[in-house]
């Protein structure tokens, strides 16, 4: 991650600003955008950062050919399906106006859209081999770029699953391990046993 961050936020808006300077051309410094810039540029690396940890829980890293091994839904993970992306255009964007540079200003804009346009789809195609239908449900809950207002979505369970915690197939349940599901768990065998005659007291 430095070293790309050394790359794109240091090196390319040096180079494009002295190939300016060479041809003449001024800087363009928007009013407010030197402040603007600099909140974007730390709010925007602090965001990566937690995206590469929370993509180390996945036992992966943030590296494409180092895939993590499990598909990452928490942390910044839950608000966008491609949080790194985010904050690399958004690092792009508060360089530009901390530098300045014309020719700069295009790389935010035109990073995100080559990366939208060339990279994202070889990618989900990718995590749909690895995942499947853990992918699928987590791109219909959680969406790609802006995060949804109101509260945090969650990606959506698996097809089969009507219930939290519940698995209906034909001709069987399944009850699906993880501690946050116990509560609605419990409650569904009471509800169950109640029909099958029994007693009701563990239901309190």
């Amino acid at each position: 991650m430095l070293l790309v961050w050394s790359l794109a936020l240091v090196a390319l808006p040096a180079v494009l600003r002295g190939v300016e300077v060479l041809l003449g051309v001024p800087r363009v410094l928007l009013p407010g955008g030197t402040a603007a810039g600099a909140v974007l540029l730390v709010a925007a690396s602090a965001f990566g950062v937690r995206c590469a940890f929370a993509m180390a829980r996945g036992e992966g890293t943030p590296v494409p050919f180092e895939a993590a091994a499990r598909l990452v839904v928490t942390g910044p993970y839950r608000l966008v399906r491609n949080p790194m992306a985010l904050s690399g255009t958004t690092q792009a964007l508060g360089v530009a106006l901390l530098v300045g540079s014309p020719l700069y200003y295009g790389v935010p804009f035109a990073g995100g859209l080559l990366w939208h346009v060339l990279v994202r789809p070889s990618e989900e195609r990718f995590l749909e081999s690895l995942f499947g239908e853990e992918h699928h449900a987590y791109r219909a809950a959680v969406p790609l770029w802006l995060p949804r207002p109101g509260r945090r979505p969650r990606p959506a369970p698996p097809a089969g699953w009507t219930t939290p915690g519940v698995r209906r197939a034909p001709g069987r349940t399944t009850i699906a391990a993880g501690r946050h599901h116990a509560a609605r768990v419990r409650r569904w065998r009471c509800r169950r046993a109640s029909r099958a005659g029994c007693c009701r007291r563990c239901c309190g």
